[in-house]
C-alpha cells in the first residue's frame, strides 16, 4: 500500500493533529465547555485518551467493551503526556499490514481494517476541532484532515435519525462556502462557531 490508499497515514496525522491540540489546552481552560455538549474540556480529553486506548487494543486484537477506556488522575499538566503515549501505543500496534486484510470488531460492529481507520480517523479529527474550538487553538488545524473526515461521517453516519443510540444532534445546515470544519462540524449537529 502506498500513502494514498494506507489508511494508517491520515490515522497518523489526524493522531499528530490531536496531540498538537491536546498539548496547547492550559489548566486554566479544563473546565470551559465544548461544542460536543456531552463533555467539558477535561472530559473530552479523557474521552481522547479512551479512544488512543481503543485503537491501541483494536490493532492488538483485544476486545473491546461498549464503554472507552478512561484514566484517573491525570494532572492538569500531563494530558500532552498522557495522550503522546496512548498515542505511540495505537500507532505501534497498528504497524501490523494484516489489519488491513481482515474485518476487525468493533463495539458497534465488524468492518474492514481500512475501514475502521478511517472510522478513527474521523473521531480524532472531530475531537480536535472540538478541543481546538473550545481552547482558542483552530487555526492550527489542519483542514486536508477534515476533508478527508467529511466523506468517512456522511458515509457512516446517516443525517436521521439523530438522537438515542446516534449520539449526534440534528444536521445543522452549513452553506458548502464555508470552512470545511465548519461543514463537518454541522453535519455532526454541533453549532460551528
Amino acid at each position: 500500500m502506498t500513502v494514498d490508499t494506507d489508511p494508517r497515514f491520515e490515522l497518523k496525522r489526524a493522531f499528530d493533529q490531536a496531540a498538537l491540540v491536546v498539548k496547547g489546552v492550559t489548566p486554566e481552560q479544563l473546565g470551559q465547555p465544548t461544542p460536543c455538549s456531552e463533555f467539558e474540556v477535561s472530559a473530552l480529553l479523557n474521552h481522547l485518551l479512551g479512544v488512543a486506548k481503543r485503537i491501541a487494543g483494536i490493532g492488538r486484537g483485544e476486545a473491546q467493551a461498549d464503554e472507552l477506556p478512561t484514566l484517573n488522575g491525570v494532572s492538569a499538566d500531563a494530558w500532552g503526556a498522557a495522550f503522546d503515549q496512548a498515542m505511540d501505543e495505537a500507532l505501534e500496534a497498528w504497524r501490523d499490514d494484516t489489519l488491513l486484510t481482515r474485518d476487525l470488531v468493533l463495539p458497534f460492529g465488524t468492518f474492514p481494517g481500512p475501514l475502521v481507520a478511517q472510522i478513527y480517523v474521523l473521531e480524532l479529527v472531530v475531537h480536535s476541532w472540538d478541543l481546538a474550538a473550545a481552547t482558542g487553538q483552530r487555526s492550527i488545524l489542519d483542514d486536508d484532515l477534515a476533508d478527508s473526515a467529511l466523506p468517512t461521517a456522511g458515509a457512516m453516519l446517516p443525517p436521521a435519525p439523530r438522537g438515542g443510540e446516534m449520539p449526534f444532534g440534528p444536521v445543522i445546515a452549513v452553506a458548502d462556502d464555508r470552512p470545511v470544519y465548519d461543514r463537518l462540524a454541522g453535519y455532526l449537529g454541533r453549532q460551528p462557531v
